[in-house]
């Protein structure tokens, strides 16, 4: 085990000059999910990247390319890429790296990141076996659940393919970051013998929150100042359950009069929409759709719960999001849900039933002591997860790495 500041047994990783200061690296990051296209990845990646900027470091992001896309940043790369089969609004980027390796700021990596291990995996792997770097790797998903995507193929094949190829990925890496203890047992469990470390990738910038105008959100989407407001930001696919959610909030509609905000977008939503009025609560649910990021905050700064039925997340950025909000959060208690919201201190865990996410959300809807209560401990609890904190703890895993490496050669 690296001595890591993020492990609870760790001594803390101090500079090997005798308290210099840090030296300035460069980073690389490769990534398949990356701005222009919006994700709960994406958006922890564009705020880790301009914190550990802040502190001194050089990052160079490398994705996939976007038709008619240009970034404003000169230190992004882009790749060819190709859509996705059955997510084509997903790009994947093509493993060509030559252009990269004759690329003089690519050459001065101190270490490579990646953020996931297939195709960008493929693409880190190679740039840091030719440039004899140290490799990370971010554990971002359970992919397990996503294998519906893979069309032709059953799950049968796809699930015990992608589990040998992530183990086989990830013992190649010096480290692999886990943002959940779930997530690190389940690798544990499927094999992964290298270092594993906790450490929360995905933050809050608390300046984003000042000034936020909940009151402007509800009157934008048609909700009454004098109604209680549900509010959830997911992507709109099977995975998430936010059927679920719906069949949970035909339960509290009646008795609270409240309504419930869905922000986000995917494949799913027609058949949401349809679900709604199959169970007769259309007009008390808003489909807000994919929303720029400030304005999914200030939604949520508009609600008085935020209610999350997923089960697949690693992590659940929105789930911090709403809490440094100042929502308290209702949350179906699986996988990094369960570890990021406190129960009865910051929210409400329950299991996977309408029926329990509807009796949390009375419960609370009910006693708005209790849920003001909470949604000041949310928005502290939340405050700890701030990016340069995190961005801080991220550099001294980096050079804890780097120095390591120094002595133990890099895995071919």
């Amino acid at each position: 085990m690296l001595p890591l500041a993020s492990s609870p047994e760790a001594r803390p990783v101090t500079p090997a000059s005798g308290g210099a200061p840090a030296p300035r690296r460069t980073i690389v990051i490769v990534s398949e999910s990356y701005i222009p296209r919006i994700s709960g990845v994406t958006v922890s990646l564009v705020d880790m990247v301009r914190a550990l900027r802040a502190l001194g470091h050089r990052v160079l992001v490398v994705a996939p390319r976007y038709p008619g896309y240009r970034d404003d940043d000169p230190d992004v790369l882009r790749l060819p890429s190709v859509p996705a089969p059955g997510t084509p609004e997903f790009p994947l980027l093509l493993p060509t790296v030559s252009g990269l390796l004759r690329d003089a700021r690519i050459r001065q990596a101190d270490i490579i990141h990646v953020q996931s291990p297939f195709l960008a995996g493929r693409v880190g792997a190679v740039l840091a076996r030719r440039l004899r770097r140290p490799l990370l790797y971010s554990q971002h998903t359970f992919y397990q659940a996503y294998l519906h995507y893979v069309p032709l193929i059953p799950p049968a094949i796809t699930r015990p393919a992608a589990l040998w190829w992530v183990r086989r990925f990830a013992n190649r890496c010096s480290v692999v970051i886990v943002t959940s203890e779930a997530v690190r047992r389940f690798l544990r469990e499927e094999g992964v013998t290298v270092p594993i470390e906790l450490l929360p990738t995905g933050g809050v910038d608390p300046a984003q929150y000042v000034g936020l105008d909940g009151r402007a959100a509800r009157a934008r989407h048609g909700i009454p100042a004098d109604r209680s407001l549900l509010v959830t930001v997911s992507r709109l696919a099977p995975e998430k359950s936010v059927d679920l959610l719906l069949r949970a909030f035909q339960q509290v509609t009646g008795p609270a009069g409240a309504y419930l905000l869905i922000v986000g977008d995917g494949p799913a939503a027609p058949s949401l929409r349809g679900l709604t009025r199959e169970l007769g609560i259309a007009e008390r649910t808003r489909f807000a759709g994919a929303l720029p990021h400030d304005d999914a905050l200030a939604a949520m700064a508009g609600g008085d719960l935020f209610v999350f039925a997923s089960q697949t997340e690693t992590e659940g950025l929105v789930l911090l999001e709403a809490m440094m909000a100042g929502l308290p959060v209702v949350a179906v208690g699986r996988a990094g849900a369960a570890e990021m919201v406190r129960h009865g201190e910051t929210g409400l865990l329950v299991e996977p039933a309408p029926e329990a996410l509807a009796a949390a959300v009375r419960q609370l809807l009910s006693d708005p002591a209790r849920r003001d209560a909470m949604g000041r401990r949310a928005r502290e609890v939340a405050a700890t997860y701030a990016y340069p904190v995190l961005a801080s703890r991220l550099a001294a895993l980096y050079e804890a790495v780097i120095e390591q490496e120094n002595v133990t050669p890099q895995r071919s």
